[in-house]
């Protein structure tokens, strides 16, 4: 990836940089103010440990920003194509099936066994079939609305029956025709220019129609697909929330195909076809994004070799996002700012820079002592310079924290953008399939056989076993059904299409679906079952659907049922929508659900849902309206999910203008971490304002630290340093509160737990913990002791008027406390005193009564 050039299009970077960039001329300033100083405070290391850690966050908000425009492209290029692809695997089981009609066949037999210039009356009964053929075409793209046309051609190219009567077309000498005849598939797909269809490029799909006895071809049958029409669809969904990205469609050489927008990229404009190392490329004299895919297939089929090809220019690819309406919810900022949720990297960057300023803290703290202890030496300008640094250090710190959160929520809003992109897609994709079941169950009642059939007072055995026998093969064909049957005008199940089912026939359907399929008026009409366990599909929740049977006079003589095998072709169509890794594997712990408005479960690919339950989830996603997507973050058994929902809302006149009402929701949930992960986390440390000594009030210098989350102090003559990362040595004999000792300046140093004398049950931590070195004088001698606390706070000084000195009456010979210091208003610390240690007395109880004579031992 070209870093440098893409970073000016990158408008989050560029502020990142632009922050580190201000801070770093201020560290310049402090460094060379720090060398001036006269304790020679030295920030040039700090100032390099940042800027070190400085390309790590840099680096990852690059590859974010590049891959979540990378990935949208990719996720857009890809659902096209299979999309696409899915639509058409069902192009080529028609074309199979259609060219089996009996009536086709008939049609064509007539003309091949009837001489027309015999007589006047047989042109006539030829003008009649073709009529009612035209009309059985017309039946026919009335239910699957994707053809704009179909044509029946001899075996010579002779046009006989087209559906289109504005098309000129009489005679073709398109070399389908001859493929079609010879092929040994179960079809011919072709596009390009024909001249059954105006010279234009046009997608068509064609069989051979051959005679049912002795299989000799009698002419071609051709169906043509509404390419362009479908394809803008696929685009106009698919480019709704990002008008700026380009898609099209692209043959295996790179030539357009079909485009978004003919205006911006022309069909027959060259595109690469395949993905650079950097997927950078100029189309037009500008600088694109882009990324190019193939389809991934669908049972097996993988159509022409076709490319989803898409694109966006350079400069809008990388926008800052709107701030989308799930950021306002309150699950989401709890989680996007909790660090128990972030990525193991996020964690190491927050933690390099946290050890960063801790030892930033030291030095400061150490300086402030340096200056408490240098008797007549006081210098308001160093104090001035190292409060100064503290601040610039947390200042670059919060930069990190900032940089790093935000990392955190760009991940966060990458997984329920792509979650909620997912359901659209999963949705889209259930209201695809299903349309072709409405379709089917209406092609199907059209039958001559069946209609034929049910039109006489009683049916023959051999009219059932014809009935049997057309319903085996259509099943055998189309695999998405469990099974299928017809029932007569009373309900009763007179024909089935797999012998496992003949127990059914002879039974009358109590269901309510099965009367009003026989009642409805036109044969575009059809009737869907509620989704509810079925004795049809073995007490499993399926969708059954049915269309009436019309014999010749139109009167409705019984219907078609066909039952959806709904648990393993929902199932495959969640997880065909569930996001992969590289090696096509499923995220632990995602699964995905179709629901219906009320909750209850219509299909999951986790065993620990079943359909038929009713899960609790908020108002928003069971109301969502047709159409529309939603993106939250919800708790689900303890743990927390990123989750995308989208409504159906049909797919051509499926749902929207054919009278059927069945709202579904497609959730995709993606795991975040254990709900009580925010309970543990570590709370923000307070602030507390000291009092304010006035020009003329005595003051005393004090250090201050935290242990168990309260604010001590030790006087700042009573301090020699703070020291990080110290390793112990354990002693005998020795006070429990005596961790250990350390080497200082020659000497074995004893290490108390203040964490202990306060009764909390804390293990030092040699890589978190701070050792602060106190002295005092005993019997005449100085003498050092370590003190462990959590972490050490800041240098104040302090009027003398707010450190409260113990009473005699408060004071026990056992209180290692000498003092509280009192502040101005009580909510400055947090309605608290900070109590400051006695270190005299410390030392006497607690390492004294443990040591050999002073001047042999200093501990």
């Amino acid at each position: 990836m070209q870093r440098n050039h893409l970073i000016r299009y990158m408008s989050d970077v560029q502020n990142f940089e632009k922050n580190m960039s201000t801070l770093s001329a201020k560290w310049d300033l402090l460094t060379l103010l720090g060398s001036m100083s006269n304790i020679g405070m030295d920030t040039s290391e700090t100032r390099k440990a940042f800027e070190d850690l400085l390309d790590e966050p840099l680096l990852r908000l690059i590859e974010e920003t590049f891959h979540k425009s990378l990935n949208e492209l990719e996720s857009k290029a890809q659902t096209a194509i299979d999309i696409l692809i899915r639509n058409l695997f069902e192009r080529t089981a028609d074309i199979g099936f259609l060219a089996t009609d009996d009536d086709i066949r008939e049609y064509l037999y007539f003309l091949h066994t009837t001489d027309m210039s015999v007589s006047e009356e047989m042109r006539e009964i030829k003008m009649k079939k073709k009529e009612a053929l035209t009309a059985r075409f017309r039946e026919y793209v009335a239910k699957y609305s994707v053809y704009e046309n179909i044509i029946l051609l001899d075996t010579k190219g002779k046009v006989l029956v087209q559906l289109d009567t504005t098309n000129p077309i009489t005679l073709s000498k398109d070399t389908l025709l001859q493929e079609s005849l010879r092929t040994h598939q179960g079809y011919v797909e072709t596009f390009r220019p024909s001249d059954l269809n105006h010279n234009k490029p046009s997608l068509i799909y064609s069989y051979r129609v051959s005679s049912p006895d002795s299989e000799e071809p009698l002419g071609v049958l051709c169906l043509l697909f509404r390419f362009e029409n479908e394809l803008q669809s696929i685009f106009r969904k698919l480019t709704k929330e990002n008008p700026y990205i380009a898609l099209e469609l692209l043959d295996s050489s790179g030539t357009v195909i079909a485009s978004a927008s003919e205006h911006h990229v022309p069909i027959g404009s060259y595109l690469t076809p395949r993905n650079n190392e950097d997927h950078q490329t100029y189309y037009a004299g500008f600088e694109y994004l882009y990324q190019a895919v193939k389809t991934t297939g669908y049972q097996g089929y993988k159509g022409s070799g076709w490319i989803g090809h898409a694109m966006v220019p350079l400069h809008l690819a990388f926008r800052s996002s709107l701030r989308p309406s799930f950021l306002k919810n309150e699950i989401f900022d709890a989680v996007a700012n909790a660090q128990a949720y972030y990525p193991q990297e996020l964690k190491d960057i927050l933690e390099k820079a946290k050890k960063i300023q801790s030892e930033l803290d030291i030095t400061v703290w150490n300086g402030n002592v340096q200056i408490a202890n240098a008797v007549g030496h006081e210098s308001p300008f160093t104090k001035a310079l190292l409060s100064e640094i503290s601040k610039t250090g947390e200042e670059t710190k919060r930069v990190f924290d900032h940089t790093v959160a935000n990392l955190n929520s760009a991940m966060l809003i990458q997984y329920l953008e792509d979650l909620k992109f997912q359901s659209s897609l999963a949705i889209d994709i259930m209201d695809r399939n299903l349309y072709e079941r409405a379709n089917d169950c209406r092609w199907w009642a059209l039958t001559t056989t069946f209609r034929e059939c049910l039109s006489h007072p009683s049916l023959s055995e051999e009219n059932r076993e014809k009935m049997n026998a057309i319903l085996a093969y259509i099943n055998d064909l189309y695999t998405v059904y469990s099974t299928m049957f017809i029932y007569d005008r009373d309900g009763v199940i007179v024909s089935v299409s797999t012998p496992d089912d003949h127990s059914l026939i002879g039974k009358r359907i109590g269901y309510s679906w099965a009367m009003e399929t026989l009642d409805l008026k036109t044969t575009q009409d059809y009737v869907v079952s509620t989704f509810e366990p079925s004795p049809y599909y073995t007490n499993r929740s399926t969708y059954i659907y049915n269309a009436c049977i019309r014999n010749s006079s139109e009167e409705n003589v019984g219907g078609i049922g066909i039952v959806f095998d709904a648990e393993s072709q929902f199932e495959a169509m969640l997880y065909d929508t569930l996001p992969k890794d590289e090696h096509h594997a499923i995220s632990e712990g995602m699964f995905a659900l179709f629901i219906d408005r009320s909750g209850r479960v219509v299909s999951s690919t986790t065993s620990e849902i079943s359909a038929g339950e009713i899960l609790n989830l908020p108002e928003s996603l069971l109301e969502l309206s047709p159409g529309q997507s939603d993106a939250q973050i919800l708790s689900f058994n303890n743990i927390y999910y990123a989750l995308g929902a989208t409504c159906s809302n049909g797919y051509r006149e499926y749902k929207q203008s054919d009278g059927y009402d069945n709202d579904i929701i497609a959730i995709l949930y993606r795991p975040i971490g254990e709900v009580q992960a925010l309970e543990t986390e570590t709370p923000l440390q307070r602030i507390y304002t000291y009092p304010k000594p006035n020009g003329t009030e005595e003051t005393s210098e004090i250090s201050t630290f935290f242990v168990g989350g309260s604010l001590f102090a030790v006087e700042s003559k009573n301090v020699v340093c703070s020291l990080a990362h110290q390793e112990l040595t354990s002693i005998l004999h020795a006070s429990e509160y005596n961790l250990g000792v350390i080497s200082y300046d020659k000497r074995m140093v004893s290490v108390i737990s203040l964490a202990k004398l306060l009764g909390m049950e804390k293990t030092y931590d040699k890589e978190h913990d701070t050792v602060i070195l106190v002295k005092a004088v005993i019997e005449k001698q100085v003498v050092y002791l370590g003190l462990a606390v959590d972490s050490i706070y800041s240098s104040p000084e302090i009027p003398l008027r707010s450190i409260s000195q113990y009473s005699n009456v408060l004071k026990n010979e056992n209180s290692l406390t000498k003092a509280v210091i009192i502040p101005d208003n009580p909510e400055d610390f947090a309605n608290e005193m900070i109590s400051v240690l006695d270190i005299p007395k410390i030392y006497a109880q607690l390492i004294q009564p443990y040591s050999r004579p002073l001047h042999k031992v200093m501990a």
